[in-house]
Order: structure tokens, then sequence, then C-alpha cells
């Protein structure tokens, strides 16, 4: 699945950027740094994710080891709900969000590429495209910010937190097209795909408030955060084909990193009311080891070079009350 540009969540980051710098202009600075209520709150949110993907292949590991020898490429564009909640003092705060998908099927396509022609190593041989639906999508971030001496003049804060992804892909009715071949129509379900994904991470966050009259013709005040960070990935992939002969299982274990940028307009609507849209973007690399097995054929090794990667992108909306 060839990358493309995230139209959406740019036309979004490049809005509140663009209200940002307006509003800096102003002199409309706030001093807090994140401008956060103190207390308890708790929110409802809807998510939805746009040109993301994740993805795996691994490499022949006998000659002439071309690589990559099979990729698999899963779309990620259904909607999810999600609760978070969070409280805040004057010197810290502390923030948790779950969310889980509504829909099921994906409007884009499964893509599976082989490059099996050992006297071509790079030429692909066999391609294949299914419809795919989200079983079943769970994400989870539990993160904390600390005040240090800089807050109050940088409006920066640092954060640290531990994310956990789960998806559970099933292809189904696509069709296989084989080089110099004819073309097969994939009748029914085709591979069940299960990925982990969990990592600690380290950041910043940076935090501004202003009044976006001016800018927006608004009459709430509302608050800019922008954050950044970094963490080391682990990662786990279990593959299914269901219209192989036995119980044919692909295996994935992985290590890598992950880079995170969002950017989050708030908007005060009341003392205990607030509502936000937030544009979300993960990179997220990852490689180690492979492994098949296949017990009816007596299968089971394993080897390195793997390689799983993942682009996902979201737009946010939540509504926040604060207690």
């Amino acid at each position: 699945m060839v990358m493309r540009p995230v139209y959406a969540l740019v036309a979004a980051l490049v809005l509140v950027l663009s209200v940002l710098v307006e509003c800096r202009a102003q002199g409309l600075r706030a001093a807090a740094p994140a401008a956060e209520s103190y207390g308890s709150s708790f929110s409802l949110g809807i998510k939805k994710f746009v040109n993301s993907f994740t993805s795996y292949q691994f490499p022949n590991p006998f000659p002439p080891e071309q690589d990559p020898l099979s990729r698999l490429e899963f779309p990620i564009d259904q909607w999810f709900v999600g609760v978070s909640s969070g409280y805040a003092t004057r010197y810290c705060s502390f923030r948790s969000q779950f969310w889980t998908n509504v829909n099921r099927e994906g409007r884009l396509k499964m893509q599976d590429s082989d490059w099996d022609d050992e006297s071509r190593p790079f030429q692909k041989t066999i391609f294949s495209e299914s419809n795919c639906r989200l079983n079943r999508g769970l994400l989870a971030d539990i993160g904390a910010s600390a005040a240090t001496p800089l807050s109050g003049t940088v409006n920066m804060e640092p954060v640290f937190g531990f994310r956990y992804q789960y998806f559970f892909f099933t292809t189904h009715d696509g069709f296989q097209d084989v080089l110099g071949g004819s073309t097969v129509d994939l009748t029914g379900d085709g591979i069940d795909f299960r990925q982990t994904f969990y990592h600690w991470y380290l950041g910043a966050r940076y935090g501004t408030g202003f009044s976006p009259a001016s800018a927006l013709g608004l009459r709430w005040p509302a608050t800019v955060e922008v954050q950044l960070d970094y963490g080391l990935v682990n990662a786990k992939n279990e593959d299914l084909h269901l219209l192989r002969a036995g119980e044919r299982v692909t295996e994935e274990r992985t290590r890598g990193h992950c880079w995170h940028v969002s950017i989050n307009l708030d908007i005060s609507v009341s003392d205990s009311f607030r509502a936000g849209i937030e544009a979300d973007f993960k990179r997220l690399m990852t490689g180690g080891s492979h492994r098949l097995t296949n017990p009816l054929f007596s299968i089971d090794f394993s080897f390195s070079g793997s390689k799983v990667w993942s682009d996902q992108a979201s737009i946010s909306a939540v509504g926040l009350l604060i207690f």
C-alpha cells in the first residue's frame, strides 16, 4: 500500500497552527502551560482514522534471499468511540483514554504481494486484494505531566506514559492475480490477522491559552496544546491463512520506535464543559523475527529480517466535563 498524503490531518494541523500564530501575534498568550482546569474531568469522544495502515513483510531466508518475499498491508479507516478521565493539580496532571471501534467493515482494501520467482527476485509475481473488516480495535493511552520551574515561562511540560494498541482484522471476498497466469476469486474469509503494539513514551507538551474572538468569531476562551513524544515499541503479529491447507500460521516479534505528534484545540464553553478537536499522527517502525508453523506438514522454523510498520493519522472530537 503506497503511503498517501494525510490531507485531512494536514488541514487540521494548518488550521490550529494558524490560529495559534494569529493569537500569539496579538499578545493573547496565557500564563499557564496548558490552561488546564484543576480537579477531575471525564470526556466522551469519537475518532476517525484517515489514510492509515499497518503492514508487515519478511524476506526469503534461502538464496537468492529476496527481500521482501511477501508483504501484507491492512488499512485502518474505521470510526472509534472513546472515554477518557483526568486529574490535574497545580504541580502535575494525569490522563487516561480508551477507544474501541464502532464499525467493522473498512472502505479500503487489504493488499497482499509476493516476490516468489527465484530467477527474478525483484519481480512481483503474485498480487491479491481483499475486503477487510476490523473485528476488534482497542487503543489505550495512560500518561502524566509535571510542572517544572520553566513551565510558567515557556508554557512547556514534560510528559510520559504508556500506550497499547490491538487490531484484529479478517480479509474476505477478494481476488488474486498471478503474473503470466489467471485471476482467481478468493471467496469467503481469507486471513485472520492479529497485531499488538505497546510502548512507554517520553516527550513534551506545549500549551497556550487565548481568546479566539478575533480569530474564530467565538466568545469562549480556548487553549491549544501541541505534544511531541517518542517511545521504544514492542510488536507482535499473528497471521492465520484460512484458505491454506492445515493451520498455517506466521508470527512476527519485533522491536523498534514510535514518533507521535498531536495538536489539540480546546474551547471552554462553560466552567464545567469544554469541547475539543484533536489531530493526531503516529509512525511506528519495527524489525525482528519471523516464524512459520503448520503442524499438518510438520513445518516449524524461524528466521530474522521481518519488518512491521504502521502510519496512523486520526481526527478526534470530544466533550469534556470538569468537576
